[in-house]
């Protein structure tokens, strides 16, 4: 049964892929990956495509560093600036992206028939005050999936897929370091915003030098055939009932959110940033 709905869900990849699922590809300080937008040409999820789009035409994604590299669970970046390529001294010295209008809510486990698998990428949600997530708030920030972690489905849409996960590998080998156990950093313990900081030899941080729409046809092609695979077994697990109920410790938050309550604690942030609240 598994084997027809891949063989069903990759002919109908292809028929769609000719569409208008964009690829993005973000330049980092270690090298290169290709990001697959919609890549089901799925309508509910044209709105999160919409949104990373916003981001990446209004280049606010450049200059903005890979803030967590969770081992065995997430990828994240899109949320922090830093000041300095080192890993900034304080809390102070790091800005977050600056945001659009926060995407409403469309949950994996509801409307787009994929899970939370290994190469898929989904928006980072804040929480809700009350120890879940608010699955209306997501902007900037977003994760690739490491491994399957169908645990977030019922929260975490999946909305683009990476083709070619070699640098995405390359940037977890790298060592990391926890800043909230720096008293002088001020993140405070537990803001996992900060936990798992990559780090390169030198001891810069990774950052995204750009992110542009790639419009040479041959690269698009290999990108969307690249996630062929990728989004079939994504369909597979989601059909078998590989999703379950949100672990309470297992939290993908917008780490935008930390960061701003704290800059603004301090009087600093902008009034054009917005504010949110974090678990």
């Amino acid at each position: 049964m598994t084997s027809r709905i891949i063989i069903v869900w990759v002919a109908s990849f292809l028929a769609a892929s000719s569409a208008a699922a964009q690829v993005v590809r973000f330049q980092t300080s270690l090298g290169d990956f290709d990001m697959v937008l919609n890549p089901t040409n799925d309508p509910r999820l044209e709105e999160y495509a919409n949104n990373l789009l916003q981001y990446v035409e209004s280049e606010r994604y450049r200059g903005s560093w890979i803030n967590r590299a969770a081992e065995g669970f997430v990828l994240q970046m899109g949320g922090f600036f830093a000041h300095t390529k080192r890993p900034p001294l304080t809390i102070e010295s790091t800005r977050p992206v600056a945001t659009f209008d926060p995407v409403p809510g469309e949950p994996a486990a509801t409307i787009s028939g994929l899970s939370n698998t290994i190469g898929t990428v989904a928006l980072a949600l804040p929480g809700d005050g009350m120890g879940g997530t608010n699955q209306d708030a997501g902007t900037s920030s977003f994760f690739i999936n490491l491994t399957s972690n169908t645990f977030l489905d019922a929260d975490f849409t999946v909305f683009a897929a990476i083709p070619d996960m070699t640098v995405v590998n390359q940037i977890m080998a790298l060592m990391q370091v926890d800043r909230t156990t720096d008293a002088l950093f001020g993140a405070g313990p537990g803001n996992l915003a900060f936990t798992d900081v990559p780090l390169l030899e030198s001891g810069f941080q990774v950052f995204i030098n750009r992110a542009f729409v790639i419009d040479d046809t041959l690269a698009m092609a290999r990108a969307r055939a690249g996630v062929a695979p990728i989004m079939a077994a994504s369909a597979a697990t989601f059909a078998s009932g590989g999703a379950a109920p949100l672990a309470a410790t297992a939290i993908v938050p917008e780490p935008t959110s930390a960061a701003m309550f704290l800059l603004a604690a301090l009087g600093i942030l902008p009034l054009w940033y917005r504010r949110r609240r974090t678990r």
